[in-house]
């Protein structure tokens, strides 16, 4: 499973609790964040094993 969190607010403290491993996606620049959609995009297609 994949739990993806809010642009600004993150995955709630609650959810983390229950999670197993926590990864980041590393950005270079001045954005805080990607949206959901665009991360989600990477995160899929990572684990499709076309990276």
């Amino acid at each position: 499973m994949v739990l993806l969190g809010h642009e600004q607010h993150g995955v709630p403290p609650e959810a983390l609790r229950l999670v197993h491993q926590v990864v980041e996606i590393p950005m270079v620049g001045t954005r805080l964040s990607l949206t959901v959609a665009v991360a989600g995009s990477l995160v899929a297609y990572r684990l499709a094993g076309l990276l």
